[in-house]
């Protein structure tokens, strides 16, 4: 039983470890804008830089033209938000397991 335990737990651990080996990296296109980095960040955990100086994370729920609508408020996960795209001057987005 023991032996199935310790197959079991290296199986998984690889899975894990070929998961974190997988992620993407970032590459900024030439036409990129905050809409369409955020469009392509849909289901993503973010942070948003605001032009305020707030910070907000989130999970990146829906993408309009005009807002961006994040769900699980890093810190506040009942809450949702709806930010103006406009007023975002940064999008921070994890891109791998360190």
């Amino acid at each position: 039983m023991k032996r199935y335990s310790l197959l079991l737990g290296i199986m998984v651990a690889a899975v894990s470890c070929s998961s974190l080996l997988a992620q993407e990296k970032a590459v900024l296109q030439p036409n990129a804008t905050v809409l369409s980095i955020l469009q392509g960040s849909a289901g993503k955990t973010v942070e948003l830089h605001l032009r305020s100086g707030e910070k907000m994370g989130g999970k990146v729920a829906e993408v309009t033209d005009n807002v961006v609508h994040l769900s699980n408020l890093t810190g506040a996960e009942f809450f949702d938000a709806f930010v103006d795209i406009k007023d975002i001057s940064a999008v921070v987005i994890r891109v791998a397991g360190r």
